[in-house]
């Protein structure tokens, strides 16, 4: 069987569709992948009004025209690209009338709403779910499903929802990700384009972490699962799906290292690696040691990784740096304990974060500044919560940098659940699946956490601008004009020099008039429209 399989996301490493595609090259099935990067909205401040109709009409028949001799379409999505998912839906079924099937975060936690739009719904890891779906589809059998796990499907006007599987342990029995040229696609400058070398490495390295470092990133992960439970985050659904399961596992060291070296052997371009796992620090310290000898014998490049706080030991910590750790991205979140414990990372407490944080610094003359995540504009903030993270954070050992995101009640997050039920979820399409976490309202607050992004903001002087006798005088009445005329000011300055759509633009070397000439924000965004067309990053300026 010929299989399409179709991703919207900016990101096109995409480990999980990527690792689908060889799993079914590996059973013998043919396999395309056509890569739609939909970048609407991305990396906005203020909201932007979407069309629902991402794609051109030229791209969606250049898309049907590449998928017309297959026998199943797959699409993975999640919420923010609901729209995209549907457009293309919609044209496969309707010119070509093949069966689709949907995957990926949304589809596992909106199943119901998925298998409107889609003839079938794989709930969480769909490996070997997908395999038996076309094994049964070979045999003529659609109408007998029943024993497929985590399939749910339709028979007839009925919806039919199969029971959850259980979660494959041994990791190494799949696939590295199929990064082949071969039937692959990307949308570019308006067209779907066939891979090549040269394509591949303008995407990796528009990449948002190979962006900051100026480098051709690999992205992919070690494991798969997280220890923890934040009530914001995906992984509380998942853990909750595959309860009395054993939900973190981790490819073996040897298996992670062949694949790494392999597609250093094929792209020579590439020279970082951006490991994506949600708990890269949980592998034991024999294997934690094991890899960071071996990586720094066969791979050798600087590379990226995630981290919690608790999780991050000294021993681990300067292994890994001696191996090429170039940053670390750790969660911190939030400062109030209330909030803390609001989220579920009551055990990731301040005292935690700040030992975590020393650890990192100690190795800072070697790394490049560590990436601290925290979320804001959350409802059930106080001023307090507000400045009790702004507090931590002028507690933080320099240098740091902050990536700060705008809360997102995202629906099968535990945190959706409690947001709903108060009322504070009204309009989904605007307040979720439209709205991107770059979004952010105005306030003394947000200011004072933006201006602090950097790491290089004084201390001293944030300390000074959280006193509450000072904040009751900036929040006042009589300060709020210019409140006012300071964040049109930044609104001006954000508009003007942190265009993310210039940004992707420059990345992917498509940069070819005056900047003033360049508008990414084009009715009914594509991948191409919305930075992956447009004026070298030399004749931009």
């Amino acid at each position: 069987m010929k299989v399409t399989l179709i991703s919207p996301y900016p990101d096109v490493t995409n480990y999980g569709l990527r690792t689908l595609s060889a799993v079914l090259k590996q059973h013998g099935h043919a396999c395309q992948m056509i890569f739609m990067p939909d970048f609407a909205g991305d990396g906005e401040y203020a909201h932007v009004e979407k069309d629902e109709n991402r794609y051109s009409q030229q791209v969606i028949d250049q898309m049907i025209d590449l998928a017309k001799d297959s026998d199943m379409v797959g699409i993975t999505l999640m919420t923010h690209y609901f729209d995209s998912a549907k457009q293309i839906t919609r044209a496969v079924k309707d010119r070509l009338g093949l069966p689709v099937i949907w995957g990926g975060f949304h589809p596992s936690v909106r199943p119901d709403e998925s298998i409107r739009w889609a003839d079938y719904v794989a709930v969480g890891d769909a490996e070997d779910l997908i395999l038996q779906l076309i094994d049964k589809l070979e045999k003529g059998q659609a109408d007998d499903l029943h024993d497929i796990k985590s399939l749910i499907w339709r028979k007839g006007d009925k919806v039919i929802r199969n029971m959850v599987g259980t979660l494959e342990q041994d990791l190494d029995l799949y696939p590295a990700p199929d990064f082949d040229l071969e039937d692959h696609w990307y949308l570019f400058e308006g067209e779907l384009r066939p891979a090549s070398a040269d394509l591949l490495r303008r995407y990796l390295r528009n990449g948002t972490i190979s962006r900051m470092f100026g480098l051709t990133g690999y992205q992919t992960m070690t494991g798969r699962g997280c220890p923890h439970a934040c009530t914001y985050c995906g992984n509380s659904f998942y853990r909750d799906l595959y309860k009395r399961q054993r939900y973190v596992r981790y490819r073996s060291v040897d298996h992670t290292i062949a694949e790494l070296v392999d597609i250093k052997k094929r792209y020579p371009f590439i020279n970082f690696f951006w490991f994506s796992d949600d708990s890269f620090f949980g592998r034991p310290l024999p294997d934690m040691l094991y890899f960071c000898e071996e990586y720094k014998k066969k791979v050798g490049d600087p590379f990226y990784l995630l981290g919690s706080p608790g999780t991050i030991t000294d021993e681990k910590y300067g292994a890994l740096v001696d191996a090429g750790l170039l940053c670390i991205q750790m969660g911190v979140e939030h400062g109030s304990p209330r909030i803390q414990k609001m989220f579920k990372r009551s055990t990731m407490g301040n005292d935690k974060i700040i030992k975590s944080a020393e650890i990192i610094t100690k190795y800072a003359d070697r790394t490049a500044p560590p990436q601290y995540d925290l979320v804001y504009d959350l409802a059930y903030e106080t001023l307090e919560d507000k400045l009790a993270t702004l507090e931590l954070i002028s507690n933080l050992p320099k240098p740091y940098r902050l990536q700060v995101f705008s809360i997102i009640y995202y629906p099968g997050t535990s945190l959706h659940t409690i947001a709903e039920r108060d009322g504070l979820v009204n309009d989904e399409k605007a307040e979720i699946y439209d709205r991107m976490y770059s979004e952010r309202h105005d306030s003394y607050t947000n200011t004072l956490l933006f201006l602090a992004r950097s790491g290089k903001f004084p201390h001293p002087l944030l300390k000074l601008l959280i006193d509450r006798r000072v904040v009751e005088i900036m929040t006042s009445d009589y300060m709020e004009p210019a409140g006012k005329a300071f964040q049109g000011a930044l609104s001006l300055f954000r508009k003007a020099f942190r265009n993310e759509a210039v940004a992707r633009a420059k990345a992917l070397g498509t940069i070819t008039g005056r900047l003033k000439e360049f508008d990414a924000r084009l009715t009914g965004m594509t991948g191409a429209d919305a930075g992956a067309a447009a004026p070298t990053a030399a004749d931009a300026f």
